[in-house]
């Protein structure tokens, strides 16, 4: 029932709070495009072959989406919020758009993928271990072989921060500041979202607040490790966590000792 708890609020979060200003919250949409566009290129992501299917996990207003759209790419796009699904939609009618709960695993995916991306800070997202595991699990034993699997997100297992450096400002306007809190427990992180938006002269504000998981990129890679893809590489830069890996061989000669599946 906590998880459960969990999931609804974070739902409730995007759907009340952050949804409705996701697009000004990234500031130039063609921008944020061309960063995520030159992204996919520098992770080893190029021009699909014919017929070659994407899956987007976390896929959001689409900053993935749309690039591997136009690399020739037939893109599944999957995330829990209708919101963003409907832009996407709106602005990639090509992509198939899936409204899901990533930790459903299995539902989602049907058959194999030569790309499948978890990118921004959606495995973060997720509500435990286990779930991460779910869909480590489900991404690499749908993945085709000569696949490649992509992930990014935060971490947040370094010291934590302290005092006024909990506060970060993530985008302001003459009309509207966005700012997030964070407070540290030991396995995830508190996050306070505060809005406040100028109309008619006055101030208002709107606050709503979810967790994150302090999530290790080496627990990851090692899960990945454990189901048998091969982790090309595994970066940081301020933070961010970027991993690449690839399958080598095909799903069904893999076989997992109940130890490997541990390791989160």
């Amino acid at each position: 029932m906590a998880d459960t708890t969990k999931a609804d609020r974070t739902r409730l979060h995007y759907s009340t709070l952050l949804a409705p200003i996701y697009r000004w919250m990234l500031g130039d949409f063609p921008s944020a495009i061309e960063r995520s566009r030159a992204e996919l290129g520098e992770l080893g992501v190029g021009a699909a072959r014919q017929g070659a299917r994407a899956l987007d996990l976390g896929a959001g207003l689409g900053l993935q989406t749309i690039p591997l759209v136009e690399l020739g790419y037939e893109v599944t796009a999957v995330d829990s919020s209708e919101a963003l699904l409907s832009e996407l939609s709106a602005a990639c009618p090509q992509a198939r758009a899936v409204l899901a709960d990533l930790a459903a695993g299995d539902e989602y995916f049907t058959g194999t993928y030569e790309l499948i991306l978890c990118m921004g800070d959606t495995l973060t997202h997720l509500h435990s271990d286990d779930e991460v595991r779910t869909v480590l699990e489900a991404a690499s034993a749908h993945l085709a072989p000569g696949g490649l699997l992509i992930l990014t997100f935060r971490d947040y297992t370094g010291l934590p921060r302290r005092s006024t450096d909990r506060f970060i400002l993530v985008r302001g306007d003459p009309e509207r500041i966005l700012t997030c809190f964070l407070e540290y427990g030991a396995d995830r992180i508190l996050v306070t979202d505060v809005v406040h938006e100028r109309s008619a002269g006055r101030w208002s504000l709107r606050a709503s607040e979810y967790e994150k998981l302090r999530l290790a990129p080496s627990a990851v890679t090692a899960e990945l490790s454990a189901r048998g893809l091969t982790v090309d590489r595994c970066d940081s830069i301020d933070g961010r966590v970027a991993i690449a890996a690839h399958r080598t061989a095909a799903p069904d000669q893999l076989r997992l000792s109940e130890p490997q599946r541990h390791i989160l």
